[in-house]
């Protein structure tokens, strides 16, 4: 394990920190001298379970939330639990015996206490975010909890997902994996980031590792990279936050700084690393000295919660943040016991919504065909007590005016699809996706749109937008069908004398298959059967001949 390297920096990270109300000396995030004797306990108490069912999704901390746990006593600044119960419910976590100080305690804050409640157990920490517990959303629109083995040696926080399933009515899937909540980011899709301290923490065995992150996640591009920082937790929120499923912030710091080239390092990779949406993410930078731990902000709906330093670069943070996320509230706080490596993001998690309403979309290629209609495709998913009431695209030609509206039809398996217009000439077009359910939830993709961003592409001759190559001598004429059960066919034209390949991404870049057509100009076309053992998902598909290139996306459905 890498714990033992790290002893030393352990020890020296465990300072005590008071609780707010002053009844309780803080266990630190790190270890304790004590806890370092015990490290064979982590996990001793794990008794696993079956998986949950194939299809879950384990959404991203920028979908639908209910709700925001705390531990009490807390660690956390007053004013930011009365700005959570302006906005949500604030789930408490404490003893039975602790209720009656908790109340009396938030009223004299100042709290809405129609929007707090409690969840009675015993905790060790106020580290909400490594032992809390992870959501999933079943294949039925129902929820469920994923738990492992949380990596410190205390028993009381790691019981803490047991208890909210028991609490609450909901499934609790086990694995034996050790984790920590800090070093985990999810982005809604079936591709999630941590620092490569998991493998250690489990016996660097990768392969067991992932196949565990599938099979309770329905994680199948599993992201560990080096710690940049060389912290004493190794827990990437102190460096990184998905800002949704194509965004994300990375820390900056001063090029004097010890740890300047590994974040720089770490942003290059990620900016060159496949996004869920087919294209590679788009990286925000957030400044610091390295004494201020930006990232470690916590997304709940459309607020955004920022630590605070009492630095210089607080300002610039908060503008990043608005820059990043426009039409969101971004809120920052201060308070003296964030740390570098330990602050708002660590200390909360959120409850995701129960009765969720889950779009599930991957935006078109930027560069789409003048007068081809562009096809639309998404999964749309309600609770089962629930039913659907709509599900539309809204488009517009053009960056400003109105959108026109259009109802998407259904294909199955919670699959919907519909076509925007073809558009004469170059254009800008913009869209987003509404759908709604009769619990009166409505949500959309992206999420708050059309008061937050939009999905996009623009009209060209040819339609072709990826890759660094001219695509005029090699076009994709038509692909169907797409989505597709098994196989889809890839009609082209091409000027070239020479060979055409065609290989098959998925969209972590990862080759599934690859094949080449005889030497022959004009029109032909490949055909990919996709085997029992590719998952459903979103591919790539790209043509390549001596000069020339040109891709697509398609959809297969099982």
């Amino acid at each position: 394990m890498k714990y033992a390297p790290l002893l030393l920096i352990f020890a020296m990270a465990a300072f005590a920190e008071m609780s707010v109300c002053g009844t309780e000396e803080l266990l630190p995030i790190g270890f304790t001298d004590e806890e370092l004797l015990r490290l064979d306990e982590i996990g001793i108490n794990t008794v696993p379970t079956a998986p949950p069912p194939d299809g879950t999704i384990n959404p991203g901390e920028f979908d639908p939330a209910t709700g925001v746990f705390v531990r009490w006593p807390l660690g956390l600044p007053p004013s930011l639990i009365v700005a959570f119960s302006q906005e949500t419910t604030v789930w408490v976590i404490c003893t039975t015996g602790q209720q009656s100080s908790v109340e009396t305690a938030f009223v004299s804050y100042g709290v809405n206490m129609d929007n707090v409640d409690f969840v009675f157990g015993e905790t060790n920490t106020i580290w909400v975010r490594d032992y809390g517990p992870w959501f999933v959303l079943l294949e039925d629109g129902q929820q469920g909890i994923f738990n492992y083995s949380y990596n410190r040696p205390r028993p009381l926080d790691n019981n803490i997902p047991i208890v909210v399933g028991s609490a609450w009515g909901i499934p609790v899937y086990t694995s034996t994996i050790v984790h920590t909540g800090g070093n985990y980011m999810s982005s809604g899709f079936d591709q999630s980031m941590s620092t490569d301290m998991v493998y250690d923490e489990n016996g660097g065995d990768e392969d067991w590792f992932d196949s565990q992150m599938a099979l309770y996640l329905g994680v199948d591009n599993y992201v560990a990279m080096d710690d940049p920082q060389g912290s004493y937790i190794d827990h990437i929120d102190c460096w990184a936050k998905m800002l949704s499923p194509g965004k994300i912030l990375v820390l900056r710091v001063p090029p004097g700084h010890g740890d300047y080239v590994a974040l720089e390092a770490a942003a290059d990779m990620l900016g060159s690393t496949a996004s869920p949406w087919g294209t590679n993410w788009e990286v925000y930078r957030v400044e610091s000295s390295g004494s201020e731990g930006y990232t470690n902000s916590l997304i709940s709906n459309d607020h955004v919660y920022v630590p605070l330093f009492g630095s210089g670069y607080d300002a610039a943070a908060i503008a990043l943040y608005e820059t990043a996320m426009p039409g969101y509230t971004i809120e920052g706080f201060e308070y003296s016991g964030w740390e570098p490596t330990d602050a708002l993001h660590c200390r909360t998690r959120n409850v995701m919504d129960n009765e969720m309403l889950f779009i599930h979309h991957i935006p078109v290629d930027s560069q789409q065909s003048t007068g081809t209609p562009v096809t639309i495709n998404a999964l749309i998913r309600c609770h089962p007590g629930n039913v659907l009431t709509g599900q539309d695209v809204y488009y517009r030609i053009g960056t400003s005016g109105s959108f026109t509206s259009l109802p998407m039809t259904s294909t199955g398996s919670d699959s919907f699809t519909v076509d925007i217009p073809g558009v004469s000439g170059i254009e800008t077009v913009q869209y987003y996706i509404s759908a709604s359910d009769n619990s009166v939830r409505n949500e959309t993709r992206p999420r708050f749109a059309p008061d937050t961003w939009f999905f996009e592409y623009e009209t060209n001759s040819t339609g072709l937008g990826h890759g660094d190559l001219s695509a005029a001598g090699l076009v994709i004429e038509n692909v169907e069908p797409n989505p597709f059960w098994n196989a889809v066919s890839v009609q082209y034209s091409t000027v070239s004398l020479a060979p055409v390949t065609m290989t098959v991404f998925d969209i972590s870049g990862r080759v599934v298959d690859a094949a080449v057509n005889s030497v022959e100009a004009g029109f032909d076309s490949f055909t990919w059967t996709a085997d029992d053992t590719v998952p459903a998902g979103v591919y790539i598909i790209r043509l390549e001949s001596p000069g020339w290139q040109a891709v697509q996306k398609v959809t297969l459905i099982r």
